[in-house]
């Protein structure tokens, strides 16, 4: 199978009826519900690393896996990466606060605690979707209904709950159709624009689930840091917890 295009890291939806419905102000209209977990084969094809360090310090550690790297998400919160960095074996692991990094070929077996900080967690909004677990932490604003690449979408600002540990907010643009968010703006705790997340040409996996094809980061300068590739997704495998260990 070739590879359509795609990004980093991490998206995928369900069909809206009515037009009415297509144009609910309320986030709960958009959750991609019948998602439980998905595995992918994921492929760098771009990264330029002096653009992603204007968007954190660390955020080329994915993209310098090399090759296919398997995928696998469980809601919530849980990602796991296996690939390459050079000639050794690469994990990465984020379970909730833990993250994981094992290159035995280098000896690292390293675990860090991320904090309490929600923004630290990986969410299915990183693969472009909205989750009832993501929304149980976050408050949404409806602002507008705007297009981008011609498909009409709903726009919403969702911050987190508990502004004494986070206050990082983010604009979505919501295709009511998929429920795949075609635009991500992420602003930092000082309300800056740090990045902005382009997920393309959505594909309907199973009936009902879609997911981003294509995802692109740019950052706040509109320099393209990376851009991920993905095939072979295959969605709700009932995925066991002991895989993110």
């Amino acid at each position: 199978m070739r590879y359509t295009t795609v990004f980093p890291a991490l998206g995928l939806l369900i069909v809206a009826g009515s037009v009415s419905y297509a144009q609910s102000v309320h986030i709960k209209d958009y959750v991609a519900s019948k998602l439980d977990d998905f595995t992918s084969t994921m492929k760098v094809t771009q990264h330029d690393d002096n653009a992603g360090r204007l968007i954190n310090k660390d955020f080329g550690l994915m993209y310098k896996i090399k090759g296919d790297i398997a995928l696998q998400y469980k809601d919530e919160n849980k990602l796991r990466l296996d690939g390459t960095i050079g000639s050794s074996r690469a994990t990465l692991i984020v379970n909730g606060t833990k993250q994981i990094v094992r290159i035995p070929g280098l000896g690292l077996n390293k675990t860090d605690d991320l904090g309490e900080t929600p923004g630290k967690r990986k969410t299915l909004l990183d693969m472009g979707m909205i989750s009832d677990g993501y929304l149980a932490y976050t408050l949404a604003e409806f602002r507008r209904m705007a297009p981008v690449e011609g498909r009409n979408c709903a726009v919403f600002k969702i911050s987190y709950r508990n502004k004494d540990l986070d206050t990082s907010h983010r604009i979505v643009w919501i295709d009511p159709k998929t429920k795949v968010t075609l635009k991500r703006e992420e602003y930092n705790q000082e309300g800056k624009l740090n990045a902005t997340f382009f997920y393309k040409n959505p594909t309907e996996i199973v009936p009902g689930i879609w997911f981003p094809t294509s995802i692109e980061v740019q950052n706040n300068k509109g320099q393209k840091a990376g851009t991920t590739l993905y095939k072979n997704v295959k969605v709700n495998q009932n995925l066991n917890d002991s895989v993110f260990k």
